[in-house]
């Protein structure tokens, strides 16, 4: 069972692999051929095996590294956890060299010059409820009707049970997807800031401002790009992803394969950074 301490050891793939690359790494990995192919072929970095020590983990780390890929060793707690107080923009401020965003009460964060690392574009599956107003009576839907709805007064006169028309608001649950945008710095896997297509206002882009929600998402990752040059941009996740971490519900998805895209590009662009 995967808890805190299990070690993963997560690989970025490279390119169409060999069949010689992908035996390779099946011998190290001590999986079947197949399993290999599908881990090479991955579009994304992928968890290649989880171990219970960090002496077991490095071994197969450095074995793979030793046929060139980019391996990062990391802890099960560092895929999962997620920060409680995640800044979700509403409006932006564009100035000539920074950023500043806004959330819908009154927390801003402004990205400076050269301070922006990583642009992550994906789309998100987000659950909504909501109350909806049903109007009923028992004797002409037959539907169970709230406590305290029986007209005392018409079934004492009638002798027959008589129900007073109430408003049930059962709960409606949906699923939508939107499209985000994650910004990150390259001290903390967890995004400064993070945009919903779905709820960001985009009046804030003034005269910019284009007539779809997709179309603005564009905007302001050019604009972004426009003064953050040398921030990398990934549009992956996008596409679904699979995470291949032990009892990860289809709402870890999304947060597991996000931090596993921003440890491998902080590796890669500066292979002394932690990992």
């Amino acid at each position: 069972m995967a808890g805190s301490g299990v070690l993963y050891v997560t690989l970025a793939p490279k390119g169409t692999p060999g069949q010689d690359a992908i035996e390779a790494v099946a011998k190290i990995l001590k999986k079947d051929v197949f399993a290999a192919r599908v881990l090479l072929n991955s579009k994304i970095p992928k968890v290649a095996g989880y171990y219970p020590d960090t002496q077991t983990a490095e071994s197969i780390a450095e074995g793979l590294r030793s046929l060139g890929y980019l391996v990062i060793v990391c802890h099960d707690s560092e895929l999962r956890q997620r920060s409680p107080g995640r800044f979700r923009a509403h409006t932006l401020q564009l100035g000539e060299r920074d950023v500043s965003f806004r959330d819908k009460g009154v927390q801003t964060r402004t990205i400076g010059e050269g301070s922006l690392f990583l642009i992550l574009r994906g789309t998100i599956r987000i659950h909504t409820e909501k109350q909806v107003d049903v109007s009923a009576t028992a004797q002409n839907s037959g539907k169970s009707i709230m406590p305290g709805s029986i007209n005392l007064p018409a079934t004492l006169m009638t002798g027959i049970p008589i129900m007073k028309k109430t408003k049930e608001k059962p709960k409606v649950e949906s699923v939508q997807y939107t499209e985000f945008v994650r910004l990150y710095d390259r001290m903390s896997p967890e995004p400064i800031v993070e945009i919903l297509q779905s709820s960001f206002d985009y009046s804030s882009l003034g005269d910019k401002k284009a007539l779809s929600s997709s179309q603005n998402l564009n905007i302001i990752i050019t604009e972004l790009k426009t003064r953050f040059p040398q921030a990398i941009l990934d549009s992956r996740l996008t596409e679904r992803f699979r995470a291949d971490v032990p009892f990860a519900t289809p709402g870890d998805e999304v947060e597991i394969n996000s931090r596993l895209i921003y440890l491998h590009h902080r590796a890669g662009s500066d292979p002394s950074a932690p990992a």
